[in-house]
């Protein structure tokens, strides 16, 4: 007895309800695309099907690459959920790498970074992150980018509805361009291992929390700049004592010359010439030898009085006569007066 449903067959009725869910499982993922709008980066760059470059780094347009460390290589690949090209990161040995793009944006609104797919051949090997850069740096390590949670392990397609897995992020721009990153953490090695990247979107999300860059940044200033009146007191402080210094230099110096070149000078090599100055003393010693004489001898006296009886007129010598005459007769009164006085006694 066949089963049949209002003149249905049994077979009839399971083809049926295999296109239905045929139908129903690809018209979603067709109509929710994740590069579709409301994604804000350009189709191209979102779906990663046109490359440049040559291998070992072949990339797709608008994307850039960065290497914390390792030597991974960016290749065109065609291992994609979605059909079409997608970027693989390859290497034999361990490597932090990923890829960013820049994107335009409106100053303060709020958006939120998706991935669609991160497949790597070794799930528990590769951690997958995403980030977004608010102030539009383009530097991985800065510490203005925002990172979203890390996953390890399973999972190929990275944005399913939480609690799933999903590795979206969010942040405020805080001006005209933000950053997108992707990152791949691979610490150690089995052979040849590789992860699959495609389908970065960026969409409007107003649910992103206000960042906290600013206010963190603003502070950073505020010690910058009272260390820089420090120096300069200290710069001042040091012109000051440096003043004196140059003034005690040239004192130095002068003691320094006078006194050593003077003092050979005064060794008194002249002291020596004094001594023969003190020659002509004993010349004058020459005196003494006439003094063994008398000092009042009559000879002597008598040529004193002939030299100067002859220098003297006749009147001169009647004077002196007279002066002698005298002075004889008041010798002769006194002698003869004490000499009567000391017998009357």
């Amino acid at each position: 007895m066949s089963l049949r449903i209002q003149g249905w067959p049994r077979g009839l009725i399971g083809i049926a309800i295999g296109i239905f869910f045929v139908l129903t499982s690809v018209a979603p993922a067709s109509a929710n695309h994740p590069c579709d709008p409301p994604n804000i980066i350009p189709p191209e760059v979102c779906n990663m099907d046109i490359f440049t470059g040559e291998r070992p780094m072949q990339l797709p347009v608008g994307w850039n690459a960065f290497v914390i460390y390792g030597n991974p290589e960016f290749i065109q690949d065609q291992h994609t959920f979605f059909g079409g090209y997608n970027l693989t990161i390859a290497s034999t040995s361990p490597f932090k790498a990923g890829i960013y793009t820049q994107v335009k944006v409106t100053p303060g609104a709020g958006y939120r970074a998706s991935i669609s797919w991160g497949a790597p051949n070794y799930p528990d090997l590769f951690g997958r992150q995403l980030g977004i850069d608010p102030t539009g740096g383009t530097d991985p390590n800065a510490p203005t980018v925002i990172w979203g949670p890390m996953h390890w392990g399973e999972g190929r397609i990275l944005n399913y509805p939480p609690p799933d897995v999903n590795i979206d992020v969010r942040a405020r721009a805080l001006g005209d361009t933000i950053t997108v990153f992707f990152l791949t953490d691979h610490p150690q090695t089995a052979s040849y291992d590789l992860i699959l990247v495609d389908a970065i979107a960026l969409y409007p999300d107003e649910s992103a929390p206000a960042v906290e860059l600013l206010p963190t940044a603003t502070p950073m200033p505020e010690p910058l700049i009272e260390p820089t009146p420090e120096p300069v007191v200290a710069a001042a402080e040091e012109r000051v004592a440096a003043v004196p210094l140059p003034t005690d230099t040239p004192t130095a110096t002068p003691t320094a010359t006078a006194t050593p070149t003077e003092t050979p000078t005064a060794t008194f090599t002249p002291s020596p010439t004094h001594t023969p100055t003190s020659t002509p003393t004993p010349t004058w010693t020459a005196l003494p030898p006439a003094t063994s004489e008398p000092l009042f001898s009559a000879a002597r006296a008598q040529e004193q009085a002939v030299s100067l009886t002859r220098s003297l007129s006749a009147d001169s010598l009647l004077l002196l006569g007279g002066f002698g005459f005298g002075g004889a007769l008041f010798f002769g009164t006194s002698w003869g007066w004490l000499h009567f006085r000391r017998r009357g006694r």
